[in-house]
């Protein structure tokens, strides 16, 4: 869609620059008017009231675009959401402040709104979802963190401590350990109870939430898949805005939660790159659990287990990472699939993939020390 005029925003998070272009019957551009108003829905009401409410407003995404767009849509104003990270001349160190990024927004969306690659910002509900899961998350990091300075606590003072579940670590028996260290940790310890407590209270608001109508069916439908959990399932189905039709096929999810390779060929040059990570964050996080739990070695047999194990036993460090990141992405393809097709069946394991753990054994045992070939020296 062409405008005549538009009304570029670059938001900081006290003042906000505005400014209105508009295109010259020669084909050129002229500023209408530039200014200055607080990030306030009254800054904004203020400085749009001689405004025209057929000239759309653009912004970048960021903290207070959610609340932006329902204001500006209350004031009757048209809005476009841009990706900035999409929009490259947007970072260009060599003329970037305030007011030339207000420029820029409101030019390129006179050139082509499609220049912006705009964005549609997820339902209330859908984003409280995701809410919820970072401050869980803000927790689990909290008490990994706790836990492991405890740990390192007590070998440094020539002992360890036995394995035992996060949920369990604060109950650890202290007997026979040494008084110093008690004195030192318990304070930490009594910290994790708490935490554990708070993760509890987070679980059980994520768990209310996902009975609701919005989640309820396609939470149930992505946790028939081994792995998937209510915490996996509930990510996923806020991050895709509980719109599985979005994606014409199923691993387009993979590149919107930026699990795919980057790519820069140029030439013969082609190198291997790590993943775009232009989705969000928390998600992938999240679904690398998930992997981890279909990755391990006492887990179920599946296809996506397979295909796990075949990437990881490349060697070394970075295939198995490579192995996780990829069981994650099958993952997500699987969530987003059996949500697009409700008449779909989820097969854990084919008999393609029964063939494969077959094969994959043997070559496993072939090439165990003190057995076959490998083992001739």
């Amino acid at each position: 869609m062409e405008y005549s005029t538009t009304i570029g925003v670059d938001v900081s998070d006290r003042t906000s620059k505005i400014c209105v272009m508009a295109k010259t019957p020669d084909g050129g551009r002229r500023i209408v008017a530039e200014t200055t108003c607080a990030t306030t829905k009254d800054g904004f009401a203020e400085a749009a009231v001689k405004f025209d409410r057929s000239w759309p407003v653009v912004f970048e995404t960021g903290t207070h675009c959610r609340w932006m767009e329902r204001h500006f849509k209350s004031l009757g104003f048209r809005v476009i959401v841009a990706n900035p990270a999409k929009v490259k001349l947007m970072g260009d160190p060599t003329s970037k402040t305030d007011r030339n990024d207000a420029r820029k927004l409101a030019r390129l969306a006179l050139a082509d709104p499609a220049l912006l690659h705009p964005v549609s910002l997820r339902g209330e509900k859908y984003q409280r979802m995701l809410r919820l899961h970072e401050a869980r998350q803000l927790l689990m990091r909290m008490r990994t963190s706790a836990i492991c300075q405890v740990r390192s606590f007590a070998k440094s003072m020539g002992f360890r401590l036995p394995r035992v579940s996060p949920e369990r670590f604060h109950a650890l028996d202290m007997a026979g350990l040494p008084d110093d260290f008690e004195r030192t940790v318990w304070p930490m310890m009594d910290a994790v109870k708490t935490v554990n407590l708070k993760i509890a209270a987070y679980d059980a608001l994520i768990d209310e939430l996902a009975g609701e109508p919005e989640f309820k069916a396609m939470v149930k439908r992505a946790m028939e898949i081994y792995g998937v959990g209510v915490i996996g399932a509930t990510a996923v189905v806020a991050a895709i805005d509980g719109a599985p039709g979005r994606f014409t096929r199923a691993r387009d999810v993979g590149p919107y939660l930026g699990m795919t390779p980057r790519k820069f060929q140029s030439g013969e040059s082609d190198p291997q790159l790590g993943t775009t990570k232009a989705g969000n964050d928390l998600v992938r996080r999240v679904l690398v659990e998930c992997a981890n739990v279909v990755m391990k070695e006492n887990a179920k047999d599946t296809d996506l287990k397979l295909k796990g194990l075949r990437i990881g036993a490349r060697g070394g460090r970075i295939a198995r990472k490579k192995a996780k990141v990829a069981v994650a992405r099958g993952l997500a393809v699987l969530v987003v699939a059996l949500l697009k097709d409700p008449s779909r069946k989820y097969v854990p394991l084919s008999d393609r993939g029964i063939a494969g753990f077959e094969r994959y054994r043997a070559e496993r045992e072939l090439l165990a020390p003190g057995k076959g070939r490998m083992a001739v020296v």
